[in-house]
């Protein structure tokens, strides 16, 4: 009788199990949907600098290590393809004036990192890159590809809506609490 009665729960065992089994994973895939909706603004904010003209105002400013509002408008993008974060929602990106250049050597002798021209391109294109995070409700970094999230590529233009500072290696740093993707709103 005692063998009928355990036999008999294997099935809502099983259930208990299997549904506690799938309960975070279900939790994790609509993590991106939660988070993009908070994340994501239905309207542009007004006022938005590029990277640039925000970076100059920070380093103008006695103490460039505070944290400030900011509206920034830039392009995804970064340096030599090192733009998202695979483990959470941070990302690079450079101002919308910056223009890549064409001529690029890419001969097997030509050594980028000693060419004085390859040099002077690497330093323009960080003086006009900004580091990302988006950060939720509680200011934490949601553990999911800023990509998947915000369901952006690289070359698209964003509006960023938060907290900006120099940081200690000199590169200006965003935290976004609210991002616009430029001809599309929230709800697409």
């Amino acid at each position: 009788m005692k063998l009928h009665s355990r036999t008999a729960m294997w099935p809502a065992i099983c259930v208990i199990v299997l549904a506690g089994c799938g309960g975070p994973r279900d939790r994790q895939a609509d993590l991106p949907v939660e988070a993009a909706r908070f994340s994501l603004l239905e309207e542009e904010p007004s006022g938005a600098r590029g990277v640039m003209e925000t970076k100059a105002e920070f380093e103008g400013r006695e103490n460039p290590g505070d944290w400030a509002n900011v509206v920034l408008i830039a392009r995804i993008g970064g340096i030599d393809g090192e733009i998202w974060d695979p483990d959470r929602a941070a990302f690079m990106v450079v101002d919308t004036t910056y223009v890549e250049p064409e001529q690029k050597d890419e001969a097997p002798q030509h050594d980028a990192d000693n060419c004085p021209f390859c040099r002077a391109n690497k330093k323009k294109l960080l003086a006009n890159t900004a580091l990302v995070q988006i950060v939720d409700a509680a200011g934490e970094v949601p553990a999911v590809h800023a990509k998947r999230l915000l369901q952006v590529d690289e070359g698209q233009t964003v509006v960023l809506r938060g907290e900006a500072r120099i940081d200690g290696l000199g590169n200006l740093a965003v935290r976004a609490t609210g991002v616009f993707v430029p001809g599309r709103g929230a709800g697409s």
